[in-house]
């Protein structure tokens, strides 16, 4: 069984930012593809630049981590908490990462058993591993439901080096947050030494740039397909919350329009999932009555789909065989 669906909107929703992506041309996926045989990272050619493609699409998971997370959950006795950076060191020059986390794990089951006397971690972060060239590691964290906690008690919790505690103000929004964070995930680290190098030399290149806490808020992505009238609607209703707009075209897609926006109101929030929600429904019963196709016995299926809008919202595709209920 094959299920093959299109879209020309990808609409995603984290914490207060709503990004729509509307692409002129109807795209379909989940079609069977044949898988691409992949070169371990820093064996490709290319090595150099994937780095710095794996390192923005964390960048972008970063920010809807932030974005859904910042005032958004409580801590342990239901307080909403001002989010609070912390840098951990190590006073001995750890370099084994599986170590260091090992301890970092450990910090945050003792500061949850000092605040609320409990045997578990209760903390929601995330946290950036940052090295040295010398192989040193040491954490970037926002935790996210951290109540006040002195700086000597902090300090003496860690017992494995200096603590560093940047200062938050209510005034700072998201971006603020997102973009403190980031500047963690970039090609060189905050001494100005090569990143590359740094998990080339360690062999870490495969090693994901982040980690969180369980638990955690996650963004919301929908693929829809819905005709202009539909999205004029959306970008009528939210006109008043726009952030930003970008717009760039490729033969491969077509013409792309993104406009972000930042939504400060529930009512508004609740509106657009609404909304969003009615017409996947809508979509699901215009899937449940499709045909079904051969994967290979008709080699002009996408092509005939395209020319008709609604044709193209979903198929359930299997081979013909004898007795197959069309």
């Amino acid at each position: 069984m094959l299920d093959l669906l299109s879209t020309n909107l990808h609409l995603k929703i984290a914490g207060k930012k709503i990004i729509l992506k509307k692409y002129s041309r109807s795209m379909q996926f989940n079609y069977g593809v044949k898988p691409r045989l992949k070169s371990p990272r820093g064996e490709s050619s290319h090595s150099r630049d994937n780095f710095n493609k794996a390192i923005s699409r964390a960048r972008n998971k970063i920010f809807d981590i932030v974005s859904c997370n910042v005032n958004a959950i409580p801590d342990f006795e239901g307080n909403i908490q001002l989010p609070k950076f912390l840098t951990l060191t190590f006073a001995e020059n750890i370099t084994d990462l599986k170590t260091a986390n090992a301890e970092f794990t450990k910090f945050n089951k003792r500061l949850s058993y000092q605040l609320y006397k409990v045997n578990r971690n209760v903390l929601k972060y995330i946290c950036i591993p940052e090295f040295q060239k010398r192989g040193a590691v040491h954490y970037h964290v926002l935790y996210f439901n951290m109540p006040y906690v002195d700086f000597k008690e902090l300090s003496k919790i860690w017992g494995q080096g200096y603590v560093f505690v940047e200062g938050i103000t209510e005034k700072q929004n998201i971006e603020d947050f997102a973009k403190y964070t980031c500047k963690y995930m970039s090609k060189e680290n905050s001494k100005g030494e090569d990143n590359y190098k740094i998990y080339q030399d360690k062999e870490m290149l495969n090693t994901k740039r982040y980690f969180t806490s369980r638990g955690l808020n996650k963004p919301e992505n929908y693929k829809l397909d819905i005709d202009k009238g539909i999205y004029d609607s959306f970008l009528i209703f939210l006109k008043d919350y726009h952030k930003d707009n970008l717009e760039y075209s490729n033969e491969f897609i077509g013409h792309v329009e993104i406009n972000t926006y930042e939504i400060d109101k529930q009512s508004i929030l609740e509106s657009i999932k609404n909304a969003v929600n009615s017409i996947i429904d809508a979509m699901k019963y215009t899937y449940s009555k499709k045909e079904k196709l051969t994967k290979y016995g008709d080699k002009n299926f996408l092509s005939r789909l395209q020319d008709n809008y609604y044709e193209n919202l979903y198929i359930q595709t299997q081979w013909k065989r004898k007795g197959a209920v069309a």
